[in-house]
């Protein structure tokens, strides 16, 4: 088995193979963002899948086409079940974005999808670079819920202290 080059690692956290009785790894990993929050505790085992079953569907989404007219594939068959599954995680992925905004959204895919640095992260999102694992772990968060409960809604709107006008207060009578 071959490791990864040096350069590799430097720019890459790479786990060697593992065989034992906790784990049956035989290949090199290279541990994403989304792994080093779960491994430090910042994410539930939940949302972590919650988050790799998302990052699977934007895939399906990006990257699954259907095959070109004239490839000898039957059109009628199999290329109708890819481009239905294409067209579920669009729309899956659309319901979640509805529900947790597209803040949330970008911090989700920058972290779970594309496994930027978090200066990276920060730096796309907007974020201060010292709480931008924070925010990462609340979009998380707010993605899993939303993903273990399919169907559309609309996030939630800031909070506002009375008559729509940000920072008045309205008192009980």
């Amino acid at each position: 088995m071959v490791k990864p080059s040096t350069e590799f690692t430097k720019h890459h956290d790479v786990e060697a193979p593992r065989v034992d009785a906790a784990e049956f790894r035989q290949g090199w990993r290279v541990r994403t963002r989304l792994d080093q929050l779960r491994a430090d505790g910042r994410i539930t085992r939940g949302e972590w899948q919650a988050a790799t079953e998302y990052r699977s569907a934007f895939e399906i989404a990006r990257y699954a086409s259907p095959p070109a007219a004239g490839s000898g594939v039957d059109h009628a068959g199999s290329s109708d079940a890819g481009l239905l599954a294409k067209l579920a995680a669009v729309r899956r992925l659309r319901e979640v974005e509805a529900t947790i905004g597209k803040l949330a959204t970008a911090l989700v895919v920058a972290c779970v999808v594309t496994d930027l640095s978090w200066a990276a992260i920060a730096r796309h999102c907007l974020r201060n670079p010292e709480t931008v694992r924070d925010w990462t772990c609340l979009a998380i968060r707010a993605m899993a819920v939303a993903w273990a409960t399919p169907g559309p809604r609309r996030a939630a709107d800031p909070p506002s202290s009375g008559r729509g006008r940000p920072g008045r207060a309205v008192r009980a009578s």
